[in-house]
């Protein structure tokens, strides 16, 4: 079994003081002790050792967590309880026992590359940048810009904003002509061979045109493309940027300028796959101070502490009640600051976020602000 790698933590954590459990967002949504990271690890335990077998209950249990991570961050020992999710997700679904709605993820993936469900055909179609982009005489790009499935199907703005930085600073870019989804939400979600199919097409379209850089506005696409991807065996031949990064660069260069002022209040959310995950945490603020009339001001709960949007791993689409309340405790943090503008460097953050804010405050991506300060 794929959690057999993870006993010791299974075990270690199952006896733990579980101080982890104060802080877990499906725990202390649900109030249910069996939906915290002490309750998952006691039934992997059991199941681990064939002492409880699956049921619909349990099924529910270990699907309702955006493995966002904020249980490691408060972990002693540091273990990896989201990883040891997934492992046991992963062993469920192989053993057939599979979340009604991860499942319909999964088949949207094998049909049409995005979660989705959009026609592939229409990926880059709400884009327009990026139609523009394919018609251009191709060369041997620099950098690859994987746009990913959100950006390209839900919010075009962000994949729209990041290509008007490329072109301003005339980088000799390109996007996949066939860019499938990075596989991050049905890995999150258990089906391993389904995203290993995925990894495989997008590692030979990505490695063929010999790029220096690849770059992501997604975070779940950045931590999928240069932690999984290596991880199952498929690495990528360039160096990996968050599109905060590769803009700083670009600012440090001096190949764009951000002259225009932008006039907001903003608070930074910390999405879970970029901070936590991939400890990428000063990249955007420090974008962010390079906005002119941009004020920062942080959440209480900011970097390795911040609280999840609640979209992760799958849970928008398998427990949108919990995903929701997430995202609306995520809104109320937002508007203790006085903060006009809630900006962000993932897609699905974005997307979440937009859908519980109701009146009073913008959600914005920190492309979208830096492209709209381009001289």
């Amino acid at each position: 079994m794929a959690t057999e790698k993870y006993a010791d933590e299974i075990r270690f954590c199952a006896s733990c003081a579980k101080m982890c459990r104060h802080v877990c967002t499906s725990g202390t949504i649900t109030k249910s002790e069996s939906a915290t990271p002490y309750g998952r690890c006691l039934l992997a335990y059991y199941i681990e050792n064939g002492q409880l077998e699956p049921t619909k209950e349990i099924l529910d249990i270990m699907y309702q967590c955006t493995t966002c991570g904020l249980c490691q961050a408060n972990c002693l020992l540091e273990y990896d309880i989201p990883k040891v999710v997934e492992k046991l997700r992963a062993d469920l679904v192989e053993r057939g026992f599979a979340n009604e709605n991860a499942a319909k993820l999964a088949k949207n993936v094998e049909k049409e590359h995005n979660p989705y469900g959009e026609p592939h055909s229409e990926r880059f179609s709400k884009v327009k940048a990026a139609k523009k982009e394919k018609e251009k005489e191709k060369g041997n790009p620099e950098v690859v810009y994987f746009v990913g499935c959100t950006s390209a199907y839900r919010n075009p703005e962000i994949a729209e904003a990041v290509l008007r930085i490329l072109d301003k600073a005339k980088v000799n870019y390109t996007i996949l002509d066939d860019e499938w989804c990075c596989g991050s939400p049905i890995l999150r979600t258990g089906y391993r061979k389904h995203a290993e199919e995925l990894m495989k097409h997008n590692q030979r379209a990505i490695n063929s045109l010999k790029a220096k850089t690849i770059i992501t506005s997604c975070a779940g696409c950045y931590k999928t493309l240069k932690q999984d991807y290596p991880e199952q065996g498929f690495s990528l031949d360039a160096e990996i940027l968050h599109a905060s990064e590769y803009i700083q660069r670009l600012i440090d260069e001096k190949k764009i300028k951000l002259d225009k002022k932008v006039k907001k209040l903003v608070t930074y959310h910390d999405p879970c796959h970029l901070g936590r995950h991939s400890e990428i945490y000063d990249a955007p603020r420090k974008l962010l101070e390079q906005i002119p009339g941009v004020e920062l001001v942080e959440m209480e709960f900011n970097r390795e502490n911040a609280h999840c949007c609640g979209s992760g791993a799958g849970m928008e689409a398998t427990y949108p009640e919990i995903a929701n309340a997430a995202g609306s405790r995520r809104i109320e943090e937002a508007k203790e600051t006085g903060a006009k503008v809630i900006t962000t460097t993932c897609p699905f953050c974005k997307k979440q976020l937009v859908k519980v804010s109701g009146n009073g405050i913008e959600i914005c991506d920190i492309t979208e602000l830096a492209a709209k300060s381009l001289e």
